[in-house]
């Protein structure tokens, strides 16, 4: 496969799994990353990426992306850069790539940002429909790996889990290397993929069942304590109003069909394959 493909963000989570994924695949890849000589990059550059300096605040980055380009793989990094406009950044992606006739772009959404809480993304979602870029959206759900990462805001620490979600509340989780799945996917499969919006599913689980599911790969007990919401608050106000939308039962009637997701991705991880896949591993140094 010849075809390149533009990945932004692609020595972070999702872009990074996407940029791995794709190259695995056969694609060519060119990687957007602020830090060209960081080790991220350079593992990108030696697994075959083409690594484009810049940030998405930078057009003529972009532009130098986004030319020639077949696709492009669209995601923003939201609440963790509240000094980031996301969604002009998201514009200006989808600006460029219908200048540039790109034939399929995927734009990293988030689960249900129609429901309110992700306000820049649906500006985004709403600003591509519009403007009639070839288009498939996905919108993934808390990423299993955030259980393991150094974000203050969620996660095991001192061999327990905290979040700020209800002990009741059936949240929803991705692996990240399924969002790489299901960009690949549709890249790939564009007839089938084009036009789609897809809530991104693995798994949805109580805080307590995942801290079940987690005690049984590592084969110790982790409780879980709910962390009060003001406690976030004073860390980041976006991911607050996230878990007070989780906890008020906003999402609970999202209509994921996880089967259909299987069916399209039958690799497709719940939180118990993740953990034997990796996460048991990763776990391990967060359980003091």
């Amino acid at each position: 496969m010849d075809q390149v493909v533009f990945v932004t963000g692609a020595t972070g989570q999702q872009g990074g799994a996407v940029a791995y994924r794709l190259l695995e695949d056969g694609w060519r890849v060119r990687a957007l990353t602020r830090d060209p000589a960081g080790a991220a990059a350079r593992a990108l550059a030696a697994a075959g990426a083409e690594i484009v300096a810049g940030s998405l605040e930078d057009p003529a980055a972009i532009e130098r992306g986004v030319a020639g380009a077949y696709g492009v793989f669209s995601v923003h990094p939201g609440p963790l850069t509240p000094d980031r406009d996301e969604a002009k950044s998201g514009k200006g992606i989808a600006d460029a790539a219908l200048k540039h006739g790109v034939a399929h772009l995927v734009y990293s959404s988030g689960l249900a940002a129609d429901r309110g809480g992700q306000e820049a993304k649906w500006e985004v979602e709403r600003y591509l429909a519009e403007i009639g870029v070839p288009v498939t959206i996905l919108r993934p759900s808390s990423f299993m790996e955030n259980f393991v990462t150094q974000s203050a805001t969620v996660g095991v620490r001192d061999g327990a889990l905290r979040t700020a979600a209800a002990p009741h509340v059936r949240q929803q989780f991705i692996a990240l290397d399924d969002i790489g799945a299901f960009a690949a996917l549709a890249l790939a499969r564009p007839g089938e993929f084009r036009g789609r919006t897809l809530e991104l599913v693995g798994d949805a689980l109580t805080p307590p069942e995942v801290a079940a599911e987690m005690s049984a790969a590592v084969g110790r007990t982790i409780p879980y304590i709910q962390r009060p919401i003001e406690e976030l608050r004073r860390i980041n106000e976006r991911f607050a109003r996230g878990y007070e939308l989780i906890n008020s039962g906003a999402l609970d009637d999202i209509d994921v069909d996880i089967a259909e997701l299987r069916r399209l991705h039958p690799g497709l991880m719940t939180l118990r394959d993740w953990l034997k896949h990796r996460g048991a591993q990763l776990l391990r140094p967060f359980l003091g």
